[in-house]
């Protein structure tokens, strides 16, 4: 806003300075730009009526005119395309939002998707790097989801993943990211969480998600790999392969079952 506010005072001095016979009119779109896009729609229409009312000083006002509500029928047409700018610019950012939230959504879920996964993650690893704090993952198989869609078809298949997801969200902390991997895999990357911490987590995930599938009749159990590294994890990829391997063990083992390993420090 200071920006904007800058910007519409040179582009007024200039104008003064200038005279009517050099036009600078594009130049007062700048600062109603900029304070649409990165303030709000009222502030930017604030900067139009601003912009209009610096342009008439500086441009128009004691200007001889043919008839005496030129200069109003001038100052109105300008703050009425400024505005109609406004909300365009407006409606373009909530438009370019929703797209970006899209892209990083799963359609069938409404969960985190894998980009938004990594994209979050690889931050979460590089601080618990930096500062050596314990990360855990979870990587989290549906035993015999295929049952479902082969017995009831894909669309009772995709309600389930939905009540999966909304059961794991509900049974995880507000610094965990819960995300759909594809399919019927799940990850839950738990910040700041030690081995202890991984067995409560992963208690609490197996009881919420068991009591769901229960109440709804659904014959779904959960393999569960829970990777927890406190120092040296280099990237979010190893995590994954790490967690998958275990989550593996678990379902080769039985299924329904949760395998859990610590790397780093911590595990001698």
């Amino acid at each position: 806003m200071v920006i904007a506010s800058a910007f519409l005072a040179t582009v007024g001095l200039a104008d003064y300075v200038t005279g009517r016979d050099v036009s600078l009119s594009v130049f007062y779109v700048a600062p109603i730009a900029l304070s649409t896009w990165f303030v709000g729609k009222r502030v930017g229409l604030l900067f139009a009526v601003l912009s209009t009312v610096t342009w008439f000083i500086a441009d128009d006002m004691g200007r001889p005119h043919t008839q005496p509500l030129v200069p109003y029928w001038n100052t109105a047409v300008r703050v009425g395309f400024y505005a109609v700018m406004v909300v365009i610019l407006a409606k373009l950012k909530v438009a370019l939002e929703h797209e970006r939230n899209l892209s990083r959504e799963d359609p069938t879920t409404e969960i985190a998707n894998p980009r938004a996964f990594f994209e979050w993650g690889a931050k979460e690893i590089e601080r618990a790097r930096r500062f050596r704090h314990p990360i855990t993952l979870l990587y989290v198989d549906c035993d015999d989801f295929k049952l479902v869609n082969d017995r009831d078809g894909h669309g009772v298949g995709d309600e389930v993943l939905r009540e999966i997801a909304q059961a794991m969200q509900g049974a995880v902390r507000d610094v965990d990211f819960v995300a759909r991997l594809g399919g019927d895999e799940f990850a839950v990357l738990l910040p700041e969480t030690d081995p202890a911490g991984a067995q409560v987590a992963v208690g609490r995930l197996q009881e919420q998600l068991s009591r769901e599938m229960a109440r709804r009749g659904r014959p779904v159990t959960f393999s569960i790999g829970a990777a927890t590294f406190s120092a040296g994890l280099s990237s979010l990829e190893e995590a994954l392969r790490e967690a998958d391997r275990l989550m593996y063990s678990a379902k080769t083992c039985g299924k329904n079952a949760a395998r859990f390993k610590v790397f780093g420090a911590a595990a001698s």
